[in-house]
């Protein structure tokens, strides 16, 4: 019965789709996916990223981290589409992303974009909010770089996730021109000038400065939303996976549909209350 239902709602949400048609690619954010850590906007399951991931895997087109230049590169690309145009995206570098959803992203040859806050990686530094996790809570570089042999970009997200609005210009370009030279540094071949993750999703006049500045082609926010190819590539916004949605729930915010208008000023409305309280959420 469960598995019928499903089915019955891929296929109302492909109709829908099919329908109207809307322009645009869908960003999907994901933090952490462990078992061990109550679902919420940051931690999912291991169970509900697998679902989810099936779904992508079935019903949409998964975007790599060059597709998405290339459709930024030539707006009139990001057209229309009977199928969701997404990309998976993931940030921080938990040690759960290569334990629980590495493995899935494999088994499943799906392409994603790891965001890693550098100055954490390979060490046994924690996020205060996970000060009680087991070490390590970060990924090694090691680690890094079996993903980036298996689909898996890697993008960077500063050195030390700091809100980087309240920094010098000058501390800013150290934290930003600091986890690129990271990236560089340990993976061969890394995109990390070609896509930027802001921590918190939070940034200035000055970081887009920098951003320009060293090269960055493509930079993610955390506002809510489909990005069309109007956008300035230096924000593009980004759905949140939030851990508590069911399936349906999953499959209702990446296929555009009737109420697809309602849903995402709605959508927007909530992630603008969300980052009022969202500054502090790391050191909680």
């Amino acid at each position: 019965m469960v598995d019928l239902f499903y089915k019955f709602s891929a296929i109302f949400f492909r109709l829908t789709n099919y329908l109207v048609k809307q322009k645009g690619v869908i960003i999907l954010m994901y933090h952490r996916v462990n078992d061990s850590l109550p679902p919420g906007d940051f931690v999912m399951s291991v169970k509900t990223f697998r679902a989810q991931m099936r779904y992508l895997k079935e019903h949409c087109d998964l975007l790599d981290v060059q597709q998405l230049r290339n459709m930024f590169n030539h707006p009139a690309r990001i057209k229309g589409q009977f199928r969701p145009q997404v990309v998976i995206t993931i940030d921080d570098g938990y040690r759960d992303t290569y334990l629980n959803a590495f493995p899935i992203l494999k088994e499943l040859d799906l392409p994603a974009i790891v965001f890693l806050a550098t100055g954490f990686i390979g060490t046994d530094k924690k996020f205060t909010r996970y000060i009680n996790m087991p070490s390590p809570d970060m990924m090694s570089w090691k680690e890094a770089l079996e993903m980036s042999r298996h689909k898996i970009a890697l993008g960077a997200h500063t050195v030390s996730h700091p809100h980087l609005p309240q920094l010098s210009l000058a501390e800013q370009e150290a934290e930003i021109e600091g986890s690129v030279r990271h990236l560089e540094q340990y993976i061969q071949g890394s995109i990390a000038r070609l896509v930027f993750c802001y921590p918190y999703g939070e940034y200035n006049q000055d970081t887009l400065t920098i951003m320009r500045k060293t090269n960055v082609h493509i930079a993610l926010t955390v506002k809510a939303g489909i990005d069309t190819g109007d956008e300035d590539t230096l924000q593009l916004k980004r759905v949140w996976a939030d851990g508590t949605k069911n399936i349906v729930g999953f499959m209702r915010s990446v296929n555009v549909s009737f109420f697809s208008g309602i849903q995402w000023r709605m959508k927007l409305i909530r992630n603008t209350l969300k980052m009022l309280h969202i500054k502090n959420v790391y050191e909680k």
